[in-house]
């Protein structure tokens, strides 16, 4: 490795550690949405963190610490909204985004009445999570600087 990669590489570390990480927490994601998350963790330096049931959702945001909860629609054993409202009981300073197949003004009003944000349209694409991540972060916590490659 050259002398000059390695310095960039330690410059951007520690800008990254330097500022306020966003924390997110991606429950029951499909694997290709993942795959995209991971992406978009490593270019915008978001630690993720995946819990594979609500159940393991539950357990992490009550430790609290997470800027921003994806919960995906379709969970195994839990209907969405009582897995939304669990969540934000465990975790009230985070802001919850649904990820549903399907968007209209009854299901983003009935989000908002479950302590949700906003709901994100799967298969997650990219310009579009980072539109209403940003979205999110501004909204509810604008005196936050949040770090990003």
């Amino acid at each position: 490795m050259w002398l000059s990669e390695w310095l960039k590489k330690r410059n951007n570390a520690q800008s990254v550690s330097s500022a306020k990480r966003l924390r997110i927490l991606a429950v029951s994601i499909s694997l290709n949405d993942i795959f995209l998350l991971e992406y978009l963790g490593n270019q915008q330096g978001w630690e993720m963190k995946f819990a594979a049931s609500p159940q393991e959702a539950f357990q992490l945001a009550s430790y609290g610490g997470y800027d921003l909860i994806l919960c995906d629609r379709d969970q195994p054993g839990y209907p969405w909204r009582e897995v939304m409202d669990r969540l934000a009981a465990s975790s009230p300073r985070s802001s919850i985004l649904l990820v549903s197949p399907t968007k209209d003004d009854y299901l983003w009003w009935d989000v908002l009445n479950h302590r949700g944000f906003d709901v994100l349209i799967r298969p997650l694409r990219e310009e579009v999570v980072l539109r209403v991540i940003d979205s999110a972060m501004r909204c509810l916590s604008p005196m936050v600087s949040y770090s990003a490659n």
